[in-house]
């Protein structure tokens, strides 16, 4: 039990130290999806939120909500596609004012409101995604965001895969 004490203690005079680094942070993007495979979408526009946390000063957490614009579906009805899920973010290479970021992630999209083919209403499947991008840091709570990521999902009924780019700034809290 003491030593439990003395890891507690240790813990947090190096929290007090500012040794062990988590920094919390919110994000906005613009995001740009290209699917590929069955259906007859081209591109979706759209936003994306999220929140995270960056831990070890190389590591983050990041949750994210995507909601694309309203799109054309099949014989004339609309869909609205939204994605959400949770992200890896690695500082492959932290050049101070500028990082190049590695991101692994595990997320759900779906499309509502529209017939998507003859048999489909909707679709919600799972996906994972894979990306790389840079991020430019002209202050220390602020970050510009650029990121290029593949989404494969699980299941191919809609979509082989989805191409994103996405632009966006990021508020680090400490």
């Amino acid at each position: 039990m003491k030593k439990l004490y003395l890891a507690l203690l240790a813990t947090m005079i190096s929290f007090n130290a500012h040794a062990f680094i988590i920094s919390p942070h919110v994000g906005i993007d613009y995001v740009s999806s290209t699917p590929n495979g069955y259906g007859d979408f081209d591109s979706f526009n759209g936003g994306a939120v999220s929140a995270g946390v960056k831990v070890l000063g190389f590591l983050s957490v990041e949750g994210f909500y995507q909601q694309y614009a309203s799109t054309d579906a099949f014989g004339g009805s609309k869909t609205k596609p939204a994605a959400y899920g949770i992200d890896l973010v690695s500082d492959t290479l932290n050049l101070g004012v500028v990082e190049l970021l590695t991101t692994v992630g595990y997320g759900k999209y779906t499309l509502d409101g529209g017939n998507l083919d003859k048999k489909m209403s909707d679709f919600e499947g799972e996906v994972y995604r894979a990306g790389i991008g840079a991020q430019f840091n002209p202050t220390d709570n602020i970050g510009i965001r650029a990121m290029y990521r593949y989404v494969f999902p699980e299941d191919d009924t809609f979509k082989k895969n989805i191409q994103e780019f996405t632009v966006g700034i990021r508020y680090y809290f400490f």
